[in-house]
């Protein structure tokens, strides 16, 4: 069984301009063209443990450009085939490739477009199970829907209003494989913050509010470590508003992926003070390290993942008074704990298997 992964948006999956590209890319290539391990990682999680259980034989992932047709193939990555493609996104040479290998049993898209490459793949594989994903926070919103077997969403207000809206697409809500059983986990260090926010340094992702409540607690005097690259410009602006609120606040700047660990275990605490945020992988990362979250309240998607054990999800007018309970009752919270009880790799997997077979999607029983 096969299943392609494929991307929506065209500026993330159709790449002109690179007829003399050699066929070795390198790495700065390859991120301009998407193609990374962080890249749509809370899919292809999935899909990587979907190949585990043995329920699919092979994944790869799609994309077009001005050049010669190409397979990359790099360690803990999906393959990308890249098919060349003219000025109107179709490719001859997808369908010669769908005729010689057949098409594929699932089609996993991730996004809201349908784009003259993805009419494309529909019209040539009128066989696969199509389902989609969007990050957007209106997925009734995505067009064609009604061509889709399966729409993921994060949140079951949005599941209902898909289904209000689409009688014949199921839809279901999963939850995100971000798999830190091992890469996130307790260790053995002092705690020199009292707070810490893994969050790139860009707008969204509102760190304002964590710097406000800290300055509401003045007696307190606390400590936060900021864990992320300077993304939009943002971090001077940041530094002095830390600097006029009188306030503690380290930021490290880019840290490799297994140092995220290293700042979170010299934590009491984790914050996520996001709005629009989709994918909850801060707060899964504060729970498998073993360190409690406060998450704002307005979060679009992803407050379901704190239960009582977890930590508290407060709005912003009451994040200065959610800070201080979960530092005044440390030992109330066991998050680790609850992160395997609740979003381990065998019980996401396990629920999104069910989602699978209760949409239709034609599988084989999961190898133990």
């Amino acid at each position: 069984m096969k299943l392609v992964f494929i991307r929506s948006k065209a500026h993330s999956t159709v790449f002109e301009g690179r007829e003399n590209a050699t066929p070795d890319l390198d790495r700065a290539a390859l991120e301009s063209m998407k193609i990374s391990a962080k890249a749509g990682s809370s899919s292809k999680n999935i899909i990587f443990g979907l190949q585990k259980y043995k329920l699919i034989s092979s994944c790869e992932e799609w994309k077009f450009w001005s050049g010669a047709y190409h397979e990359i193939v790099a360690p803990g990555q999906l393959t990308v085939k890249l098919f060349p493609c003219d000025q109107r996104q179709a490719s001859a040479v997808l369908a010669d490739y769908i005729a010689a290998h057949g098409q594929p049993d699932i089609l996993w898209v991730e996004g809201t477009e349908f784009p003259p490459y993805l009419r494309q793949i529909f019209e040539l594989c009128p066989k696969s199970f199509k389902m989609v994903y969007s990050k957007e926070w209106r997925p009734w919103n995505i067009e064609h829907l009604e061509l889709y077997q399966l729409c993921l969403v994060d949140e079951e207000k949005q599941r209902k209003k898909v289904a209000a809206r689409f009688s014949n697409a199921h839809s279901a809500v999963w939850d995100k494989l971000i798999d830190y059983e091992t890469s996130h986990c307790p260790l053995p260090l002092e705690k020199i913050y009292d707070i810490c926010y893994v969050a790139y340094l860009r707008e969204r992702k509102n760190h304002e509010l964590l710097f406000h409540a800290m300055a509401k607690l003045p007696e307190r005097k606390l400590t936060c470590v900021c864990v992320g690259d300077d993304r939009r410009g943002n971090r001077e602006e940041l530094e002095q508003l830390a600097a006029r609120l009188n306030l503690s606040a380290h930021f490290t700047g880019e840290v490799l992926k297994e140092d995220v660990n290293y700042f979170v275990n010299q934590s009491r605490m984790g914050v996520m003070c996001s709005v629009m945020d989709a994918v909850p992988r801060a707060i899964l990362e504060y729970l498998a390290a073993d360190v409690p979250v406060l998450v704002n309240s307005y979060l679009v998607a992803g407050t379901r993942y704190v239960g009582p054990q977890a930590g508290l999800v407060k709005t912003p007018e009451e994040f200065h008074l959610g800070l201080a309970e979960i530092l005044d009752n440390l030992p109330r919270y066991s998050p680790r704990a609850y992160y395997l009880k609740h979003y381990s790799f065998e019980k996401v997997m396990s629920k999104f298997i069910g989602i699978l077979r209760a949409a239709g999607c034609p599988l084989r029983a999961p190898a133990s």
